[in-house]
């Protein structure tokens, strides 16, 4: 039933995003033609409020109605809709391709690991306010643990979905793999209510990929990318902050401001000879004692 919601939720704000104001008549008449959701049914009142209030809970987009046009329904702002904008965009395509089954083979998704299959009870706890039994199994230990979370966020990374939570009653946040839950019960008897002051993308901001884990220093970070790959930089950038301080004929020069973590190092390794560390010094050592480990091996 959760799920349900949730992707009636998920339906009604990719519409309206498409279509800007619709009333109650024009929803309806794509909500038939959408028979992978609607079973070919109208759309009731109860199900367009229930798709409304998801919207609100899961993806924190507002949906209201103007009495003034027609009693049109639009979507309130579009400040909070650059969090949900992959979601909804991979929610557009496979609704797409569902609806047109003669594409399936046509239209290829880069595979996520089998952990996504937790993504829809962690989003149902996070949308009732509810904490969670986890039994959790890293790939280096031999047994499984037990604990007690409270959700915080999730977010995808390198092809696999992370929930950032709070373990234990304890006094800092944790990053758990979805690919590496055993069991997941939402308890529905423990409420939880995130800090006011908590946002998931603050929290994030300094960070490359998930790992923040390590003391706070934000640095500036500078590489050195070469005539290939640099304007691959600037259509898909490494991160928020980077900015572009030099540009050369065969290299460009990129900043970032970025707490260095295991993530990035294995990050800027995955591009070999095309990128070189220049700053911090720190940074630039580790990396140097890295490649030196790599080339041994083939010696």
């Amino acid at each position: 039933m959760e799920n349900l919601r949730f992707r009636h939720g998920m339906w009604l704000v990719n519409t309206l995003l498409n279509y800007k104001k619709l009333n109650r008549e024009e929803l309806n008449k794509l909500w038939i033609h959408n028979e992978g959701l609607s079973g070919g049914e109208e759309l009731t009142r109860n199900q367009l409020n229930r798709a409304i209030s998801s919207a609100l809970d899961v993806l924190g987009v507002s949906i209201e109605c103007d009495l003034k046009d027609q009693y049109r329904y639009f979507i309130a702002g579009d400040e909070s809709l650059k969090a949900t904008e992959w979601l909804l965009s991979s929610y557009s395509v496979n609704q797409l391709v569902s609806e047109r089954s003669n594409l399936r083979e046509r239209i290829m998704f880069e595979e996520i690991p089998s952990g996504q299959f937790f993504l829809t009870t962690i989003i149902e706890a996070m949308s009732k306010g509810k904490a969670m039994e986890l039994d959790y199994k890293k790939f280096y230990d031999s047994e499984p643990y037990t604990c007690f979370i409270e959700p915080y966020c999730v977010k995808l990374s390198q092809q696999r979905w992370y929930l950032l939570a709070r373990k234990d009653h304890s006094s800092h946040l944790q990053v758990f793999a979805l690919d590496r839950m055993q069991q997941l019960r939402i308890l529905e008897e423990v409420d939880f209510q995130i800090p006011e002051f908590f946002k998931p993308k603050e929290h994030f901001a300094h960070y490359f990929g998930v790992y923040t884990g390590v003391s706070p220093v934000v640095e500036t970070i500078l590489l050195k990318v070469d005539l290939f790959w640099r304007g691959y930089f600037r259509t898909l950038p490494l991160h928020s902050s980077q900015h572009e301080v030099e540009t050369h004929s065969d290299y460009s020069i990129f900043e970032y401001d970025l707490v260095v973590t295991p993530d990035l190092i294995n990050r800027i390794l995955e591009f070999g000879a095309s990128i070189e560390v220049l700053a911090p010094q720190s940074l630039r050592e580790k990396m140097h004692d890295i490649t030196t480990q790599m080339a041994s091996l083939y010696q």
